[in-house]
């Protein structure tokens, strides 16, 4: 479940956020134009893999900083609509070209000019799409996964696209290939059979294993939808399956017609069969051929075009065929004795078997993988959604109750405690010092504190998730805690309702509780996005503190003059400092 910021159910009131929208609200439908294309090419909240990356809108606004203040301006993000809408677009046009190629040349090589210029126009206008993909990549950053880190400097992302065989693969993908079905046939009849073979069979070794582009490109549509990681991959080994199966049946289909037309070798009954798909079933005397034929496969393909037999029937009647083979049923009579044919299906058959046993074990993977993160994820959440449907919760209980397991696990489920119980303190200490030290650093009551005293107020920290338009505190309540805002976005407000600004990562508030409890609260501190906030109680803070006497009183007194010059510029303190101060 995947929550972010709407912008729609939060009114900005603060003076110079009012006028900033006020500017662009007054700019010229072009200078609209050019801010709304700029807008494609920066990280968005809405693209997918932006919350593992890229947490909470801070961070958003902070990378597109990075990116318009040090990168130039042909520069994609990674996490951008523009990459998102093309992911989408280029999946659907790589999926249809790669269905139409085999099948352009196995099924419509003998058809009339005009089918065949029609399929040639749509295939280069998808091989067109293709290639301005290819030329996005090199404007588009990418993510180094072992690190996590966001790279967006040209010259790296050049050449991490400029490797040799990368560079090849994909730029063999796009390549115009349907050009050639022009002259197939010709090539087939006049003498370039064994040519037409080695193209066939090329095409044939270069796409079977594209639809792992396939998948790169489909994974952000199931992830923009939010579907469970384990149907997601159900859905690919599925059309994993049609992609090959489609391909192998299609060669299948015309390698039978190649292997016939090599004029060395080819005999009267197949010098017939040629003749008539040439003349595209229009040849006068197909039935006197038929009674003239014993070839079984030409008797086959002469009945097709005697009966006019459509090339969706042809198409499914080779798919049967090879569903036969590759399951291993098929009798010696559905097969061309032809012995390269044969040594053709027999792979086919091997293959197959295998890709029959893959999928049942795939599949077992899929639904029993306790070492998955992103299995657990979804099974923990089916749980939540029984126990909802039990407790016959309200629906805004239960999206809150999701979206506040989702904000806290991020698609990956881990058990914190059993996975911090298997460590020594020591270590347990030092994870959480690397997660939170630097909030409690910046805290200026807590600088120059002893490092072990630091740990201590570290290791007394609580997680809590807050979702938006939760109330984090409210006016005139008593303070007890000091929150630390590790990830999202606050407002803050005063007790007549006057927005006085917002807090983002890293920000803190209610420090002076910790010394001070039971002070009135003067302001309500309300989400705008969820967020992961750290808790410190007044009791746990007086536990590590007590037993250093002198360290207590100078934190003390800085919190009393604090309060007192918070007090008495109040009134006139703009921006963050008279936020903390009404926090207080």
């Amino acid at each position: 479940m995947r929550q972010r910021l709407k912008e729609s159910r939060h009114i900005c009131t603060i003076e110079e956020t009012r006028i900033s929208q006020a500017e662009d609200r007054a700019l010229p439908r072009h200078m609209k134009l050019l801010r709304t294309l700029q807008r494609l090419r920066l990280a968005s909240g809405k693209h997918p893999s932006t919350e593992k990356h890229l947490k909470s809108s801070y961070q958003i606004v902070k990378e597109n900083e990075r990116l318009l203040r040090s990168y130039p301006s042909y520069i994609v993000h990674p996490f951008s609509l523009l990459r998102l809408y093309s992911d989408v677009i280029v999946f659907i046009v790589m999926n249809l070209h790669l269905m139409l190629l085999p099948f352009a040349f196995s099924f419509l090589a003998f058809e009339s000019h005009p089918t065949r210029h029609t399929v040639e126009y749509i295939d280069l206008f998808l091989c067109l799409v293709l290639v301005a993909e290819f030329a996005l990549t090199f404007c588009t950053g990418f993510v180094v996964f072992e690190t996590n880190e966001i790279v967006l400097e040209p010259r790296k992302i050049f050449f991490n696209r400029l490797r040799p065989f990368r560079l090849m693969y994909d730029f063999f993908l796009f390549l115009p290939y349907i050009l050639l079905l022009e002259v197939f046939d010709k090539l087939i009849y006049e003498a370039g059979a064994e040519t037409c073979l080695g193209f066939v069979t090329f095409l044939y070794l270069g796409h079977i294993a594209r639809f792992r582009d396939s998948n790169r490109y489909f994974n952000v549509i199931p992830r923009s939808l939010n579907l469970p990681e384990s149907k997601t991959r159900i859905v690919q080994v599925i059309m994993n399956t049609l992609y090959v199966l489609h391909w192998t049946t299609c060669l299948g289909y015309i390698i039978p017609i190649l292997l016939k037309a090599n004029p060395s070798t080819r005999s009267f009954d197949e010098e017939r069969l040629l003749s008539v798909m040439r003349t595209q079933m229009q040849h006068p005397n197909i039935s006197e051929a038929l009674q003239n034929v014993t070839n079984p496969f030409v008797r086959l393909r002469l009945s097709d075009f005697e009966t006019n037999a459509s090339t969706t029937y042809r198409y499914f009647r080779s798919m049967m065929v090879t569903l036969r083979v590759g399951m291993a049923s098929s009798e010696k009579q559905d097969i061309e004795q032809h012995f390269v044919y044969r040594w053709v299906m027999m792979l086919v058959m091997f293959l197959g078997w295998l890709w029959f046993n893959y999928v049942p074990v795939v599949l077992c993977r899929f639904f029993d993988s306790p070492e998955m993160a992103t299995d657990q994820y979804d099974k923990f959440m089916a749980n939540l959604n029984a126990f909802a449907y039990n407790k016959h919760l309200s629906d805004s209980l239960q999206n809150k109750l999701r979206n506040n397991f989702a904000t806290r696990f991020r698609t990956r489920y881990f058990d914190e405690e059993m996975i911090m119980g298997l460590f020594p303190q020591n270590l347990r200490s030092s994870i959480r010092m690397e997660t939170c030290r630097h909030l409690v650093a910046s805290v200026d009551l807590f600088k120059n504190l002893p490092y072990f005293i630091l740990t201590d107020i570290v290791n007394c920290l609580r997680l809590e998730i807050y979702l938006q338009d939760d109330m984090i505190i409210t006016a005139g309540s008593y303070g007890d805690s000091m929150y630390f805002l590790a990830m999202g976005t606050v407002a803050v407000y005063a007790m007549n309702g006057k927005e006085l600004g917002h807090l983002t990562d890293g920000a803190y508030f209610g420090e002076i509780s910790l010394i001070k409890r039971n002070q009135q609260r003067t302001a309500n501190v309300i989400a705008l996005e969820p967020c992961e906030i750290y808790r410190l109680s007044y009791e746990d803070f007086q536990s590590v503190i007590k037993p250093h006497a002198y360290l207590l009183n100078r934190i003390r007194k800085q919190a009393e003059q604090r309060l007192s010059m918070l007090k008495k510029k109040k009134d006139k303190m703009y921006g963050k400092k008279l936020i903390e101060g009404f926090l207080q």
